[in-house]
Protein backbone atom coordinates (compact mmCIF):
# COMPACT_ATOMS: atom_id res chain seq x y z
CA UNK A 1 0.00 0.00 0.00
CA UNK A 2 1.39 3.37 -1.00
CA UNK A 3 1.98 5.75 1.92
CA UNK A 4 0.71 9.35 2.18
CA UNK A 5 2.35 12.40 3.74
CA UNK A 6 1.89 12.75 7.51
CA UNK A 7 1.28 16.54 7.46
CA UNK A 8 1.11 19.16 4.69
CA UNK A 9 2.44 18.34 1.24
CA UNK A 10 5.29 20.31 -0.34
CA UNK A 11 2.74 22.07 -2.57
CA UNK A 12 0.96 23.70 0.39
CA UNK A 13 4.16 24.29 2.33
CA UNK A 14 5.41 26.44 -0.57
CA UNK A 15 2.10 27.88 -1.82
CA UNK A 16 0.57 29.15 1.46
CA UNK A 17 3.59 31.05 2.90
CA UNK A 18 4.46 32.48 -0.52
CA UNK A 19 0.88 33.62 -1.12
CA UNK A 20 0.80 35.31 2.28
CA UNK A 21 4.11 37.03 1.51
CA UNK A 22 2.81 38.27 -1.87
CA UNK A 23 -0.40 39.47 -0.19
CA UNK A 24 1.58 41.44 2.41
CA UNK A 25 3.85 42.95 -0.24
CA UNK A 26 0.91 43.98 -2.42
CA UNK A 27 -0.84 45.48 0.63
CA UNK A 28 2.23 47.46 1.64
CA UNK A 29 2.86 48.69 -1.91
CA UNK A 30 -0.83 49.57 -2.36
CA UNK A 31 -0.97 51.51 0.91
CA UNK A 32 2.24 53.35 0.01
CA UNK A 33 0.88 54.26 -3.43
CA UNK A 34 -2.45 55.37 -1.92
CA UNK A 35 -0.69 57.52 0.69
CA UNK A 36 1.44 59.21 -1.97
CA UNK A 37 -1.52 59.81 -4.29
CA UNK A 38 -3.65 61.16 -1.42
CA UNK A 39 -0.86 63.50 -0.30
CA UNK A 40 -0.33 64.72 -3.86
CA UNK A 41 -4.02 65.27 -4.48
CA UNK A 42 -4.44 67.21 -1.22
CA UNK A 43 -1.41 69.35 -2.10
CA UNK A 44 -2.89 70.01 -5.54
CA UNK A 45 -6.28 70.96 -4.01
CA UNK A 46 -4.56 73.33 -1.54
CA UNK A 47 -2.65 74.97 -4.39
CA UNK A 48 -5.88 75.39 -6.40
CA UNK A 49 -7.67 76.87 -3.36
CA UNK A 50 -4.77 79.29 -2.81
CA UNK A 51 -4.81 80.26 -6.50
CA UNK A 52 -8.59 80.86 -6.47
CA UNK A 53 -8.29 82.98 -3.31
CA UNK A 54 -5.48 85.01 -4.92
CA UNK A 55 -7.68 85.70 -7.94
CA UNK A 56 -10.51 86.85 -5.66
CA UNK A 57 -8.04 88.97 -3.65
CA UNK A 58 -6.88 90.67 -6.84
CA UNK A 59 -10.51 91.39 -7.87
CA UNK A 60 -11.46 93.13 -4.58
CA UNK A 61 -10.88 96.87 -4.22
CA UNK A 62 -9.34 97.48 -0.79
CA UNK A 63 -10.50 101.09 -0.58
CA UNK A 64 -14.10 100.12 -1.39
CA UNK A 65 -13.92 97.29 1.13
CA UNK A 66 -13.00 99.77 3.87
CA UNK A 67 -16.41 101.47 3.31
CA UNK A 68 -18.44 98.28 3.75
CA UNK A 69 -19.63 97.99 7.32
CA UNK A 70 -22.89 97.11 9.05
CA UNK A 71 -25.90 98.37 7.00
CA UNK A 72 -23.81 98.95 3.82
CA UNK A 73 -25.85 96.49 1.76
CA UNK A 74 -27.21 98.15 -1.42
CA UNK A 75 -24.38 100.68 -1.57
CA UNK A 76 -22.33 101.02 -4.73
CA UNK A 77 -19.16 99.73 -3.06
CA UNK A 78 -21.05 96.70 -1.72
CA UNK A 79 -22.72 95.83 -5.05
CA UNK A 80 -19.52 96.20 -7.07
CA UNK A 81 -17.57 94.05 -4.65
CA UNK A 82 -20.37 91.42 -4.53
CA UNK A 83 -20.49 91.21 -8.35
CA UNK A 84 -16.74 90.72 -8.62
CA UNK A 85 -16.69 88.05 -5.90
CA UNK A 86 -19.53 86.10 -7.56
CA UNK A 87 -17.75 86.18 -10.91
CA UNK A 88 -14.59 84.76 -9.35
CA UNK A 89 -16.66 82.22 -7.36
CA UNK A 90 -18.33 80.98 -10.52
CA UNK A 91 -15.12 80.79 -12.55
CA UNK A 92 -12.98 79.08 -9.89
CA UNK A 93 -15.55 76.71 -8.39
CA UNK A 94 -15.44 78.23 -4.91
CA UNK A 95 -18.06 76.97 -2.45
CA UNK A 96 -18.13 80.05 -0.17
CA UNK A 97 -16.45 83.42 -0.85
CA UNK A 98 -16.73 86.38 1.54
CA UNK A 99 -14.92 89.30 3.16
CA UNK A 100 -14.41 89.94 6.88
CA UNK A 101 -13.59 92.99 8.98
CA UNK A 102 -12.99 93.79 12.64
CA UNK A 103 -13.19 97.32 14.03
CA UNK A 104 -12.59 96.60 17.68
CA UNK A 105 -10.16 93.66 17.36
CA UNK A 106 -12.53 91.57 19.46
CA UNK A 107 -15.25 90.42 17.09
CA UNK A 108 -15.11 89.47 13.44
CA UNK A 109 -18.00 90.43 11.14
CA UNK A 110 -18.99 89.68 7.58
CA UNK A 111 -18.50 92.35 4.94
CA UNK A 112 -19.59 90.99 1.56
CA UNK A 113 -20.87 87.39 1.26
CA UNK A 114 -21.06 86.06 -2.30
CA UNK A 115 -23.51 83.28 -1.37
CA UNK A 116 -26.90 83.08 -3.06
CA UNK A 117 -29.64 85.40 -1.89
CA UNK A 118 -31.49 84.18 1.15
CA UNK A 119 -28.48 82.24 2.47
CA UNK A 120 -25.87 84.98 2.41
CA UNK A 121 -24.69 86.87 5.48
CA UNK A 122 -25.24 90.61 5.54
CA UNK A 123 -22.62 93.23 6.44
CA UNK A 124 -22.12 93.33 10.20
CA UNK A 125 -23.26 89.72 10.84
CA UNK A 126 -20.88 88.03 13.29
CA UNK A 127 -18.40 85.44 11.93
CA UNK A 128 -18.30 82.01 13.66
CA UNK A 129 -14.54 82.18 14.37
CA UNK A 130 -13.06 84.54 16.96
CA UNK A 131 -10.63 87.34 16.28
CA UNK A 132 -7.81 85.43 18.01
CA UNK A 133 -8.06 82.68 15.40
CA UNK A 134 -7.67 85.20 12.54
CA UNK A 135 -5.35 87.66 14.28
CA UNK A 136 -2.33 86.68 12.13
CA UNK A 137 -4.34 87.23 8.93
CA UNK A 138 -5.48 90.68 10.12
CA UNK A 139 -1.82 91.26 10.89
CA UNK A 140 -0.88 90.67 7.25
CA UNK A 141 -0.02 86.92 7.18
CA UNK A 142 -1.95 84.65 4.82
CA UNK A 143 -3.50 81.41 6.11
CA UNK A 144 -3.85 78.39 3.81
CA UNK A 145 -5.43 75.21 5.21
CA UNK A 146 -3.18 72.21 4.30
CA UNK A 147 -5.85 69.51 4.66
CA UNK A 148 -9.38 68.79 3.43
CA UNK A 149 -12.04 69.57 6.01
CA UNK A 150 -15.25 67.52 5.77
CA UNK A 151 -18.10 69.67 7.13
CA UNK A 152 -21.92 69.57 6.94
CA UNK A 153 -21.62 72.27 4.26
CA UNK A 154 -19.32 70.11 2.11
CA UNK A 155 -15.72 69.10 1.61
CA UNK A 156 -13.75 72.34 1.89
CA UNK A 157 -10.25 73.83 1.90
CA UNK A 158 -10.23 77.25 3.60
CA UNK A 159 -7.92 80.14 2.67
CA UNK A 160 -7.76 83.56 4.37
CA UNK A 161 -5.86 86.46 2.72
CA UNK A 162 -5.46 90.06 3.90
CA UNK A 163 -6.75 92.86 1.61
CA UNK A 164 -4.79 96.13 1.41
CA UNK A 165 -5.90 99.62 0.50
CA UNK A 166 -3.93 102.05 -1.65
CA UNK A 167 -2.25 103.39 1.49
CA UNK A 168 -0.89 99.94 2.34
CA UNK A 169 -3.26 99.45 5.31
CA UNK A 170 -5.24 96.22 5.77
CA UNK A 171 -8.92 97.03 5.15
CA UNK A 172 -10.28 93.50 5.55
CA UNK A 173 -9.76 89.79 5.10
CA UNK A 174 -10.87 87.65 2.17
CA UNK A 175 -12.31 84.24 3.17
CA UNK A 176 -12.36 81.47 0.54
CA UNK A 177 -13.87 78.03 1.20
CA UNK A 178 -12.76 76.06 -1.87
CA UNK A 179 -14.92 73.12 -2.93
CA UNK A 180 -12.61 70.05 -2.69
CA UNK A 181 -15.29 67.42 -3.28
CA UNK A 182 -13.77 66.44 -6.64
CA UNK A 183 -10.38 66.04 -4.94
CA UNK A 184 -11.95 63.75 -2.33
CA UNK A 185 -13.68 61.78 -5.10
CA UNK A 186 -10.42 61.37 -7.02
CA UNK A 187 -8.65 60.18 -3.85
CA UNK A 188 -11.43 57.64 -3.25
CA UNK A 189 -11.26 56.55 -6.91
CA UNK A 190 -7.50 56.15 -6.68
CA UNK A 191 -7.95 54.02 -3.53
CA UNK A 192 -10.45 51.80 -5.33
CA UNK A 193 -8.15 51.47 -8.36
CA UNK A 194 -5.17 50.58 -6.15
CA UNK A 195 -7.28 48.05 -4.26
CA UNK A 196 -8.47 46.46 -7.51
CA UNK A 197 -4.93 46.41 -8.88
CA UNK A 198 -3.65 44.82 -5.65
CA UNK A 199 -6.35 42.14 -5.82
CA UNK A 200 -5.50 41.44 -9.46
CA UNK A 201 -1.78 41.22 -8.62
CA UNK A 202 -2.50 38.87 -5.73
CA UNK A 203 -4.69 36.65 -7.92
CA UNK A 204 -2.14 36.62 -10.75
CA UNK A 205 0.70 35.90 -8.32
CA UNK A 206 -1.32 33.11 -6.72
CA UNK A 207 -2.07 31.63 -10.15
CA UNK A 208 1.60 31.78 -11.20
CA UNK A 209 2.71 30.33 -7.88
CA UNK A 210 0.11 27.58 -8.13
CA UNK A 211 1.28 26.75 -11.64
CA UNK A 212 4.98 26.66 -10.62
CA UNK A 213 4.31 24.66 -7.44
CA UNK A 214 2.07 22.28 -9.37
CA UNK A 215 4.87 21.64 -11.86
CA UNK A 216 7.28 20.98 -8.98
CA UNK A 217 4.76 18.75 -7.17
CA UNK A 218 4.05 16.88 -10.41
CA UNK A 219 7.74 16.18 -10.89
CA UNK A 220 8.09 15.13 -7.25
CA UNK A 221 5.08 12.86 -7.62
CA UNK A 222 6.66 11.33 -10.69
CA UNK A 223 9.87 10.71 -8.76
CA UNK A 224 7.90 9.21 -5.87
CA UNK A 225 5.93 6.90 -8.19
CA UNK A 226 9.10 5.72 -9.92
CA UNK A 227 10.81 5.02 -6.59
CA UNK A 228 7.66 3.18 -5.42
CA UNK A 229 7.76 1.05 -8.57
CA UNK A 230 11.42 0.32 -7.96
CA UNK A 231 10.71 -0.81 -4.40
CA UNK A 232 7.63 -2.91 -5.30
CA UNK A 233 8.58 -4.34 -8.72
CA UNK A 234 10.39 -7.58 -7.71
CA UNK A 235 13.89 -6.10 -7.56
CA UNK A 236 14.07 -4.70 -11.12
CA UNK A 237 17.22 -2.54 -11.01
CA UNK A 238 17.17 -1.75 -14.74
CA UNK A 239 14.44 0.91 -14.47
CA UNK A 240 15.33 4.61 -14.86
CA UNK A 241 13.75 7.91 -13.80
CA UNK A 242 13.07 10.03 -16.89
CA UNK A 243 12.64 13.69 -15.72
CA UNK A 244 13.73 16.63 -17.91
CA UNK A 245 12.46 19.59 -15.87
CA UNK A 246 15.89 21.26 -15.91
CA UNK A 247 15.79 22.06 -12.18
CA UNK A 248 16.81 20.34 -8.93
CA UNK A 249 14.26 17.56 -9.54
CA UNK A 250 16.16 16.54 -12.65
CA UNK A 251 19.33 16.45 -10.54
CA UNK A 252 17.51 14.30 -7.92
CA UNK A 253 16.37 11.92 -10.67
CA UNK A 254 19.92 11.72 -12.04
CA UNK A 255 21.24 10.98 -8.55
CA UNK A 256 18.58 8.26 -8.01
CA UNK A 257 19.52 6.73 -11.39
CA UNK A 258 23.18 6.84 -10.34
CA UNK A 259 22.26 5.15 -7.03
CA UNK A 260 20.34 2.40 -8.89
CA UNK A 261 23.28 1.92 -11.22
CA UNK A 262 25.61 1.73 -8.20
CA UNK A 263 23.36 -0.85 -6.46
CA UNK A 264 23.13 -2.81 -9.72
CA UNK A 265 26.91 -2.83 -9.93
CA UNK A 266 27.13 -4.10 -6.34
CA UNK A 267 24.64 -6.90 -7.06
CA UNK A 268 26.52 -7.85 -10.23
CA UNK A 269 29.74 -8.00 -8.23
CA UNK A 270 28.02 -10.15 -5.57
CA UNK A 271 26.76 -12.52 -8.30
CA UNK A 272 30.21 -12.73 -9.83
CA UNK A 273 31.80 -13.23 -6.41
CA UNK A 274 29.29 -16.02 -5.62
CA UNK A 275 30.25 -17.80 -8.82
CA UNK A 276 33.93 -17.37 -8.11
CA UNK A 277 33.39 -18.56 -4.52
CA UNK A 278 31.82 -21.76 -5.81
CA UNK A 279 34.69 -22.31 -8.18
CA UNK A 280 37.18 -21.52 -5.40
CA UNK A 281 35.56 -24.00 -3.04
CA UNK A 282 35.75 -26.68 -5.74
CA UNK A 283 39.38 -25.79 -6.32
CA UNK A 284 40.07 -26.00 -2.57
CA UNK A 285 38.51 -29.46 -2.46
CA UNK A 286 40.77 -30.58 -5.30
CA UNK A 287 43.80 -29.03 -3.63
CA UNK A 288 43.02 -30.85 -0.40
CA UNK A 289 42.90 -34.08 -2.32
CA UNK A 290 46.30 -33.35 -3.76
CA UNK A 291 47.61 -32.32 -0.33
CA UNK A 292 46.58 -35.71 0.99
CA UNK A 293 48.69 -37.34 -1.68
CA UNK A 294 51.61 -34.98 -1.04
CA UNK A 295 51.76 -35.70 2.68
CA UNK A 296 53.00 -39.16 1.86
CA UNK A 297 56.05 -37.58 0.28
CA UNK A 298 56.90 -35.62 3.44
CA UNK A 299 58.74 -38.55 5.04
CA UNK A 300 61.16 -38.89 2.14
CA UNK A 301 61.64 -35.13 2.17
CA UNK A 302 62.49 -35.26 5.87
CA UNK A 303 65.28 -37.78 5.14
CA UNK A 304 66.72 -35.41 2.56
CA UNK A 305 66.51 -32.58 5.12
CA UNK A 306 68.57 -34.65 7.57
CA UNK A 307 71.39 -34.88 5.05
CA UNK A 308 71.11 -31.14 4.41
CA UNK A 309 71.42 -30.52 8.16
CA UNK A 310 74.80 -32.30 8.19
CA UNK A 311 76.02 -30.08 5.34
CA UNK A 312 74.77 -27.02 7.24
CA UNK A 313 76.83 -28.03 10.28
CA UNK A 314 79.99 -28.10 8.16
CA UNK A 315 79.21 -24.65 6.76
CA UNK A 316 78.77 -23.26 10.27
CA UNK A 317 82.34 -24.22 11.12
CA UNK A 318 83.54 -22.16 8.14
CA UNK A 319 81.40 -19.18 9.30
CA UNK A 320 83.06 -19.40 12.72
CA UNK A 321 86.52 -18.96 11.16
CA UNK A 322 85.32 -15.94 9.09
CA UNK A 323 83.95 -14.24 12.21
CA UNK A 324 87.39 -14.51 13.86
CA UNK A 325 89.02 -12.71 10.88
CA UNK A 326 86.39 -9.92 10.96
CA UNK A 327 87.01 -9.45 14.69
CA UNK A 328 90.72 -8.77 14.01
CA UNK A 329 89.89 -6.20 11.28
CA UNK A 330 87.47 -4.34 13.57
CA UNK A 331 90.22 -4.02 16.22
CA UNK A 332 92.48 -2.25 13.68
CA UNK A 333 89.66 0.17 12.75
CA UNK A 334 89.11 1.04 16.42
CA UNK A 335 92.80 1.97 16.82
CA UNK A 336 92.75 4.29 13.80
CA UNK A 337 89.57 5.94 15.09
CA UNK A 338 91.30 6.72 18.41
CA UNK A 339 94.22 8.36 16.54
CA UNK A 340 91.84 10.53 14.46
CA UNK A 341 90.06 11.60 17.66
CA UNK A 342 93.39 12.91 19.11
CA UNK A 343 94.11 14.82 15.83
CA UNK A 344 90.64 16.40 15.97
CA UNK A 345 91.32 17.64 19.53
CA UNK A 346 94.51 19.41 18.32
CA UNK A 347 92.59 21.03 15.43
CA UNK A 348 89.93 22.17 17.91
CA UNK A 349 92.58 23.92 20.02
CA UNK A 350 93.93 25.83 16.97
CA UNK A 351 90.42 26.92 15.96
CA UNK A 352 89.86 28.19 19.51
CA UNK A 353 93.02 30.36 19.23
CA UNK A 354 91.78 31.82 15.89
CA UNK A 355 88.40 32.61 17.47
CA UNK A 356 89.99 34.41 20.46
CA UNK A 357 92.29 36.48 18.20
CA UNK A 358 89.37 37.47 15.92
CA UNK A 359 87.31 38.57 18.93
CA UNK A 360 90.22 40.69 20.26
CA UNK A 361 90.70 42.32 16.82
CA UNK A 362 86.98 43.06 16.65
CA UNK A 363 87.00 44.80 20.03
CA UNK A 364 90.07 46.87 19.06
CA UNK A 365 88.54 47.84 15.71
CA UNK A 366 85.27 48.83 17.40
CA UNK A 367 87.11 50.97 19.95
CA UNK A 368 89.22 52.59 17.21
CA UNK A 369 86.06 53.35 15.13
CA UNK A 370 84.36 54.85 18.21
CA UNK A 371 87.38 57.09 19.00
CA UNK A 372 87.57 58.14 15.35
CA UNK A 373 83.87 59.02 15.28
CA UNK A 374 84.22 61.06 18.48
CA UNK A 375 87.26 62.97 17.12
CA UNK A 376 85.60 63.65 13.74
CA UNK A 377 82.41 64.89 15.40
CA UNK A 378 84.42 67.24 17.66
CA UNK A 379 86.28 68.65 14.63
CA UNK A 380 83.05 69.12 12.72
CA UNK A 381 81.42 70.92 15.66
CA UNK A 382 84.43 73.24 15.92
CA UNK A 383 84.34 73.94 12.18
CA UNK A 384 80.69 75.04 12.51
CA UNK A 385 82.00 78.21 14.17
CA UNK A 386 82.38 79.52 10.61
CA UNK A 387 78.62 80.15 10.69
CA UNK A 388 79.31 83.05 13.09
CA UNK A 389 81.11 84.80 10.20
CA UNK A 390 77.86 84.68 8.26
CA UNK A 391 76.04 86.35 11.16
CA UNK A 392 78.77 89.01 11.57
CA UNK A 393 78.79 89.84 7.85
CA UNK A 394 75.01 90.22 7.98
CA UNK A 395 75.48 92.68 10.86
CA UNK A 396 78.14 94.57 8.84
CA UNK A 397 75.76 94.79 5.88
CA UNK A 398 73.08 96.17 8.20
CA UNK A 399 75.53 98.76 9.57
CA UNK A 400 76.59 99.78 6.03
CA UNK A 401 72.94 100.19 5.05
CA UNK A 402 72.41 102.50 8.02
CA UNK A 403 75.67 104.35 7.24
CA UNK A 404 74.57 104.87 3.62
CA UNK A 405 71.27 106.21 4.90
CA UNK A 406 73.10 108.60 7.26
CA UNK A 407 75.39 109.73 4.41
CA UNK A 408 72.35 110.41 2.26
CA UNK A 409 70.73 112.44 5.04
CA UNK A 410 74.03 114.33 5.55
CA UNK A 411 74.16 115.19 1.81
CA UNK A 412 70.60 116.46 2.02
CA UNK A 413 71.38 118.63 5.04
CA UNK A 414 74.63 119.87 3.40
CA UNK A 415 72.66 120.85 0.30
CA UNK A 416 70.29 122.81 2.45
CA UNK A 417 73.25 124.59 4.21
CA UNK A 418 74.64 125.80 0.84
CA UNK A 419 78.29 126.95 0.77
CA UNK A 420 78.66 126.40 4.52
CA UNK A 421 77.87 122.71 4.15
CA UNK A 422 79.98 121.98 1.02
CA UNK A 423 82.86 120.46 2.98
CA UNK A 424 80.45 118.46 5.07
CA UNK A 425 78.88 117.14 1.84
CA UNK A 426 82.28 115.90 0.60
CA UNK A 427 82.81 114.05 3.89
CA UNK A 428 79.30 112.59 3.69
CA UNK A 429 79.97 111.39 0.12
CA UNK A 430 83.19 109.67 1.19
CA UNK A 431 81.36 108.02 4.09
CA UNK A 432 78.70 106.77 1.63
CA UNK A 433 81.41 105.36 -0.70
CA UNK A 434 83.11 103.69 2.24
CA UNK A 435 79.79 102.15 3.33
CA UNK A 436 79.15 100.82 -0.19
CA UNK A 437 82.65 99.28 -0.35
CA UNK A 438 82.15 97.78 3.12
CA UNK A 439 78.84 96.26 2.06
CA UNK A 440 80.43 94.78 -1.09
CA UNK A 441 83.28 93.28 0.96
CA UNK A 442 80.81 91.91 3.51
CA UNK A 443 78.81 90.24 0.72
CA UNK A 444 81.98 88.61 -0.64
CA UNK A 445 82.91 87.44 2.89
CA UNK A 446 79.42 86.05 3.29
CA UNK A 447 79.69 84.13 -0.02
CA UNK A 448 83.06 82.69 1.04
CA UNK A 449 81.66 81.68 4.45
CA UNK A 450 78.75 79.95 2.72
CA UNK A 451 81.19 77.93 0.61
CA UNK A 452 83.18 77.05 3.74
CA UNK A 453 79.98 75.97 5.55
CA UNK A 454 78.96 73.86 2.50
CA UNK A 455 82.41 72.23 2.45
CA UNK A 456 82.19 71.51 6.20
CA UNK A 457 78.75 69.91 5.71
CA UNK A 458 80.05 67.75 2.85
CA UNK A 459 83.03 66.78 5.02
CA UNK A 460 80.61 65.80 7.79
CA UNK A 461 78.59 63.65 5.36
CA UNK A 462 81.75 61.91 4.08
CA UNK A 463 82.90 61.30 7.67
CA UNK A 464 79.46 59.88 8.50
CA UNK A 465 79.63 57.52 5.47
CA UNK A 466 83.15 56.42 6.49
CA UNK A 467 81.95 55.70 10.04
CA UNK A 468 78.91 53.87 8.63
CA UNK A 469 81.25 51.75 6.49
CA UNK A 470 83.34 50.95 9.56
CA UNK A 471 80.23 50.05 11.56
CA UNK A 472 78.33 48.06 8.89
CA UNK A 473 81.04 46.53 6.67
CA UNK A 474 84.23 46.14 8.75
CA UNK A 475 82.49 45.17 11.97
CA UNK A 476 80.14 42.88 10.03
CA UNK A 477 83.22 41.16 8.57
CA UNK A 478 84.58 40.56 12.07
CA UNK A 479 81.17 39.23 13.11
CA UNK A 480 81.15 36.82 10.15
CA UNK A 481 84.73 35.70 10.96
CA UNK A 482 83.72 35.04 14.56
CA UNK A 483 80.60 33.16 13.42
CA UNK A 484 82.58 31.01 10.95
CA UNK A 485 85.26 30.30 13.59
CA UNK A 486 82.58 29.31 16.04
CA UNK A 487 80.88 27.03 13.47
CA UNK A 488 84.24 25.45 12.49
CA UNK A 489 84.99 24.90 16.18
CA UNK A 490 81.59 23.19 16.56
CA UNK A 491 82.20 21.01 13.45
CA UNK A 492 85.66 19.92 14.67
CA UNK A 493 84.25 19.19 18.12
CA UNK A 494 81.47 17.14 16.51
CA UNK A 495 84.02 15.26 14.36
CA UNK A 496 86.07 14.46 17.46
CA UNK A 497 82.96 13.17 19.20
CA UNK A 498 82.07 11.07 16.15
CA UNK A 499 85.58 9.54 16.10
CA UNK A 500 85.35 8.70 19.79
CA UNK A 501 81.91 7.24 19.26
CA UNK A 502 83.18 5.28 16.26
CA UNK A 503 86.01 3.84 18.37
CA UNK A 504 83.52 2.84 21.05
CA UNK A 505 81.20 1.26 18.49
CA UNK A 506 84.13 -0.67 17.01
CA UNK A 507 84.82 -2.16 20.40
CA UNK A 508 81.12 -2.95 20.71
CA UNK A 509 81.22 -4.58 17.25
CA UNK A 510 84.13 -6.75 18.36
CA UNK A 511 82.10 -7.86 21.34
CA UNK A 512 79.13 -8.61 19.06
CA UNK A 513 81.31 -10.74 16.79
CA UNK A 514 82.32 -12.78 19.82
CA UNK A 515 78.65 -13.24 20.54
CA UNK A 516 78.03 -14.28 16.91
CA UNK A 517 80.79 -16.89 17.24
CA UNK A 518 79.10 -18.30 20.29
CA UNK A 519 75.73 -18.20 18.50
CA UNK A 520 77.13 -20.16 15.53
CA UNK A 521 78.28 -22.84 17.88
CA UNK A 522 74.81 -22.88 19.43
CA UNK A 523 73.22 -23.14 15.97
CA UNK A 524 75.44 -26.13 15.22
CA UNK A 525 74.07 -27.82 18.29
CA UNK A 526 70.52 -26.86 17.25
CA UNK A 527 71.00 -28.40 13.79
CA UNK A 528 71.86 -31.66 15.40
CA UNK A 529 68.72 -31.47 17.48
CA UNK A 530 66.68 -30.54 14.35
CA UNK A 531 67.76 -33.76 12.75
CA UNK A 532 66.08 -35.57 15.57
CA UNK A 533 62.95 -33.44 15.10
CA UNK A 534 62.56 -34.51 11.46
CA UNK A 535 61.55 -37.94 12.69
CA UNK A 536 58.75 -36.38 14.68
CA UNK A 537 57.51 -34.47 11.55
CA UNK A 538 56.68 -37.76 9.87
CA UNK A 539 54.32 -38.60 12.67
CA UNK A 540 52.73 -35.17 12.42
CA UNK A 541 52.14 -35.69 8.68
CA UNK A 542 49.87 -38.61 9.48
CA UNK A 543 47.77 -36.39 11.73
CA UNK A 544 47.59 -33.72 8.97
CA UNK A 545 46.06 -36.27 6.60
CA UNK A 546 43.15 -36.75 8.97
CA UNK A 547 42.73 -32.96 9.30
CA UNK A 548 42.60 -32.66 5.52
CA UNK A 549 39.58 -34.99 5.44
CA UNK A 550 37.75 -32.66 7.84
CA UNK A 551 38.69 -29.52 5.80
CA UNK A 552 37.39 -31.25 2.67
CA UNK A 553 34.01 -31.68 4.38
CA UNK A 554 33.90 -27.96 5.31
CA UNK A 555 34.76 -26.99 1.72
CA UNK A 556 31.76 -28.95 0.44
CA UNK A 557 29.53 -27.05 2.91
CA UNK A 558 30.92 -23.67 1.68
CA UNK A 559 30.20 -24.69 -1.90
CA UNK A 560 26.55 -25.27 -0.98
CA UNK A 561 26.40 -21.78 0.73
CA UNK A 562 27.86 -20.14 -2.42
CA UNK A 563 25.08 -21.73 -4.47
CA UNK A 564 22.40 -20.36 -2.14
CA UNK A 565 23.95 -16.81 -2.34
CA UNK A 566 23.86 -17.00 -6.14
CA UNK A 567 20.18 -17.94 -6.09
CA UNK A 568 19.36 -14.94 -3.83
CA UNK A 569 21.15 -12.53 -6.19
CA UNK A 570 19.27 -14.09 -9.07
CA UNK A 571 16.04 -12.66 -7.67
CA UNK A 572 17.17 -9.18 -8.87
CA UNK A 573 16.87 -8.17 -12.50
CA UNK A 574 20.35 -6.90 -13.37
Amino acid sequence: MKKKVRKWSIRYKILIPTSLLVLCMCGIMGWNAYSRIRSGMITMGVEEAQMAASMAQAAVDGNALAEIRAGAQGSEAYENTLEKLRQVQKICGIKFLYTLYSDDQKTVCYGVDADVAGQQNLPGDPFEDSYEELAEVFGGQAYVQDYIDVTPDGTLISVYLPIYGTDGQITGVLGCDYDAAYVQDRIAGAGRSILQLAVICVLLSAAVLYYIVSRIAKSLKKVDEKIYDLVNNEGDLTQKLDITSGDELELIADNVNALLEYIRGIMLNIAEDSRRLGESVGSVAGSLSKARDNISDVSSTMEEMSAAMEETSASLFQVNDSVANINSTVGNIAGKASQESASSAETLRKVQEIYEKARTDQENAGKLASDMAKTVNERIERSKAVKQIDALTAEIINITDQTSLLALNANIEAARAGEAGRGFAVVAGEIGSLAANSAKAAVEIQNVSQEVISAVNELAQEAERMLKFMDETAMAGYEMLLENSKNYQSDVSHLSDVMQEFAGESEQLSENLDSIKEAVEAVNIAVEESTKGVVNVTEVASDMAQSMEQINGEADANKEIAGQLGSEVGKFKL
